[in-house]
């Protein structure tokens, strides 16, 4: 126990700008092992979907860990931001705009979409407002599936054009890794300094009490407003840049339990916490390829070929099916032992491990003696 509490010690006083600069350079360096061949293509690839997720989970903090607002619809932003490059930048119509503007534009729709949604869904509270934008979420998925004459419903957009960045042609995985990685930088910066300020100090004070804020100055319904906007335009951001490099589109993409996953990556780790949000979406999003490829094709290559084959072609056919049980599991097992997340935000951090004074003033009546007038036990 001495050990991992100097251990822990020792990572508590590191400064913090030792932990960014180490996970950008170990990000900066990731393609180059691909390039070398140190790692497969697959790894590569992973890495760069496991940067549309850090997006989404980003983005999704803001609503979930900022101010509290469960939503379960969030996927359909991201769909609008897809769709939106997939038309506008492929041959089903014919359109091949510059990637800027629709860069720019997918993020304005998908803040459009958050803004009409959000001025009547907003006032409702917890499984309410949780049931409605799961409507949402599936609604949008539906109207893309159903809208045959501009998304080729079920059969998707093909050929979508890749990104010209100033005469560069992002084309390869590798390109998209460093794509993806500009804008989370870009993307954490601007959250980090926004949760900072007087915004991000108005939404923790909604998400600990609504009515208290309120008294307090604060306007709920604006405040609220404003989180699910800016996190709708990160998550149309994330759909643009997916698109262009999946250079296909369809509504098979957008299943809720695309939201499900990223709510999953957002608790796990620490809501309220941007870097939180960027472990979740690492571990989650990497842990079943880790998980396949250790019992599939390390593992066997250490011992046999023999190795527990039939939880071998278990995991190559119907992986997917298992996949939702990982996840289940390291929820449980994470509100059981780590309430806060794995890099839980301060506050979130002191309130998970902090126990409630009304339940001590209970614990104390509990233990007195009513009859004699005296005290059975210290609490």
């Amino acid at each position: 126990m001495a050990v991992r509490e100097r251990i822990g010690n020792m990572f508590r006083r590191a400064p913090r700008w030792t932990f960014i600069v180490t996970a950008l350079a170990l990000a900066l360096i990731f393609p180059l092992l691909e390039q070398y061949g140190i790692i497969e293509t697959l790894w590569l690839r992973l890495g760069t979907r496991t940067l549309v997720y850090v997006l989404l989970a980003v983005g999704l903090n803001l609503v979930l860990g900022e101010t509290g607002l469960l939503h379960l619809g969030y996927v359909a932003f991201f769909a609008v931001g897809a769709y939106t490059t997939a038309i506008l930048s492929s041959p089903r119509l014919g359109y091949h705009w510059n990637f800027w503007v629709i860069i720019a534009l997918a993020m304005f729709l998908s803040m459009l979409f958050g803004f009409l949604i959000g001025m009547p869904t907003l006032r409702l509270r917890g499984d309410y407002l949780a049931i409605v934008t799961l409507a949402f979420g599936e609604i949008t998925r539906m109207t893309f599936n159903n809208w045959e004459p501009v998304t080729n419903g079920p059969g998707g957009i093909p050929g979508i054009y890749p990104p010209n960045l100033f005469g560069w042609v992002v084309d390869k995985p590798g390109e998209f890794f460093y794509l993806l990685l500009a804008a989370v930088i870009v993307v954490v910066w601007l959250l980090n300094n926004l949760k900072a300020s007087r915004i991000g100090r108005a939404w923790n004070a909604l998400r600990e009490d609504e009515i208290a804020s309120h008294h307090s100055g604060v306007r709920p319904m604006q405040a609220k407003l404003l989180a699910v906007v800016l996190s709708s335009g990160v998550a149309g951001l994330a759909g643009a840049i997916f698109a262009y490099y999946q250079q296909f589109i369809n509504p098979t993409y957008f299943l809720f339990m695309q939201s499900t996953i990223v709510v999953c990556m957002v608790v796990l780790g620490g809501m309220g916490s941007i870097p939180g949000a960027i472990m979740g979406a690492v571990v989650l999003d990497t842990t079943p390829e880790l998980i396949r490829q250790t019992f599939t094709k390390w593992l066997p290559n250490a011992v046999g070929q023999d190795f527990l084959p039939g939880f071998q072609t278990a995991l190559q056919q119907d992986f997917d099916r298992y996949r939702m049980l990982i996840f289940g599991i390291a929820i449980v097992l994470m509100v059981i032992f780590r309430p806060e997340g794995l890099l839980p935000n301060k506050l979130w951090r002191r309130q998970s491990h902090t126990e409630d004074p009304r339940e001590q003033a209970n614990t104390r009546q509990h233990l007195f003696d009513v009859e004699e007038g005296t005290q059975d036990l210290e609490a």
